[in-house]
């Protein structure tokens, strides 16, 4: 009898111990979260980063102005000069974590290593973000006609990058 209650207290105390779990919710009702849970769940994508294909690819710099935001810009690149920025933000908002500056996109899962952002418009893709290591991530944007996935490599600073090209 008292191996058993030993045992089961033993069982009970990993099941306790276990990591949170994950927030789930859909776009019509998405999870709640604190402030502080954009950089818990976001902050391993702050840096640089460039998609993981031959040839011309495009650059990334993700990084949090503030405790609400995260602010990742997008450069064309073709390992010479960059073209075509673009800004995207993601920021919390009362209770939610939303992509885009019109918060086209609501957080409907997240935990320290993925978030799912779907879209407000039923026709638009979602976007899925999962981090693979510390030097790598996957986009995976898809709606029922279409997927695409884009791996992410971390990378140094542009800057660095640029200063060797003459």
């Amino acid at each position: 009898m008292t191996k058993d209650l030993i045992l089961i207290f033993v069982l009970s105390s990993l099941i306790a111990c276990k990591e949170a779990p994950v927030a789930s919710g859909t776009t019509q009702n998405p999870p709640f979260f604190k402030k502080s849970d954009l950089k818990k769940n976001l902050g391993w994508i702050k840096g640089n980063w460039k998609s993981a294909v031959l040839g011309p690819g495009y650059y990334q710099t993700c990084h949090f102005p503030s405790d609400t935001s995260l602010e990742v810009i997008s450069y064309r690149f073709d390992g010479k000069d960059t073209s075509g920025t673009t800004i995207s933000i993601v920021y919390w908002k009362n209770g939610h974590i939303y992509l885009g500056p019109y918060g086209e996109w609501v957080a409907v899962m997240a935990d320290k290593k993925t978030i799912q952002f779907d879209p407000i418009r039923s026709d638009w893709h979602s976007i899925n973000w999962t981090q693979n290591s510390k030097d790598e991530w996957t986009s995976v944007q898809k709606k029922p006609t279409f997927e695409r996935t884009i791996n992410m490599k971390r990378q140094p600073p542009l800057e660095k990058l640029l200063k060797g090209v003459k």
